[in-house]
């Protein structure tokens, strides 16, 4: 346990010290809530406004950001740095530095949940239907699901090169199509079929659904998805974990 915080500790200060995470996954989720808010404006005659009905994708912004390039590209760094290597001799099991990887990001990302919700309800008077109980079990999905995505290209890219390669092929498309950074109702209708096979598209479905308070049984198929993706990922990643790829 003693090792377990001592390695958090440090991975929360690189964390929250990289220029790069506190830009992409705690302030752009907010600047982009601002403008789609400016754009859309606000809601009328009762009715949802684009914000209402979308708040899970202001939230997925900050998961992808940590999930898809903080997480892998930390890890491939370590590796790269000789810094993984010299932890195989300590008694670091890759199960410990992996869920420590997986704790320190997952913090980062409930940061920047925390800091979206609070603009989206403060600023601009969105109303979250849902329970807090079933909306947070659906964000830790979402969060579990693509960080375990991460954590495959981290465990199998052989240098920090490759691994920026893969994770920018996974991350953009995910950024730009999931509905995210552009609201998937503008979307032409063969753009939103093709998306369905991003798994961040089915994690934004599932977080607005548990906002609006849509019963749990309309969410199987969405939450079965995710958790095998979770299961997967986790298992492909401390299978191929490599401390050097030398």
């Amino acid at each position: 346990m003693k090792r377990l915080f001592t390695l958090l500790g440090i991975e929360l200060k690189l964390a929250f010290r990289s220029p790069d995470m506190v830009l992409f996954a705690i302030l752009m989720p907010v600047v982009v809530l601002v403008v789609v808010r400016l754009v859309f404006g606000p809601p009328s005659d009762g009715e949802p406004g684009m914000i209402d009905a979308t708040i899970g994708a202001f939230l997925a912004i900050g998961v992808c950001a940590v999930g898809l390039m903080g997480l892998p590209l930390g890890l491939a760094e370590n590796r790269s740095r000789k810094v993984l290597k010299r932890l195989q001799v300590t008694p670091v099991h890759p199960g410990l530095l992996l869920s420590v990887q997986l704790i320190a990001q997952s913090i980062v990302s409930i940061v920047s949940a925390i800091v979206v919700a609070a603009t989206a309800i403060v600023a601009f008077g969105v109303r979250l239907d849902g329970a807090v109980l079933p909306m947070a079990g659906a964000y830790l999905l979402v969060m579990i699901s693509i960080f375990a995505i991460g954590l495959v290209i981290a465990s199998t890219a052989r240098d920090v090169k490759r691994a920026g390669i893969v994770a920018s092929l996974v991350y953009f498309p995910m950024l730009l199509f999931s509905g995210t950074t552009v609201p998937f109702p503008v979307f032409p209708e063969a753009v939103q079929r093709a998306a369905a096979i991003l798994p961040l598209r089915h994690g934004i479905e599932l977080l607005n659904a548990a906002a609006l308070g849509s019963p749990v049984v309309d969410l199987l198929p969405r939450i079965g998805l995710l958790a095998a993706i979770a299961v997967v990922g986790i298992a492909v990643s401390v299978r191929t974990f490599r401390w050097d790829m030398e």
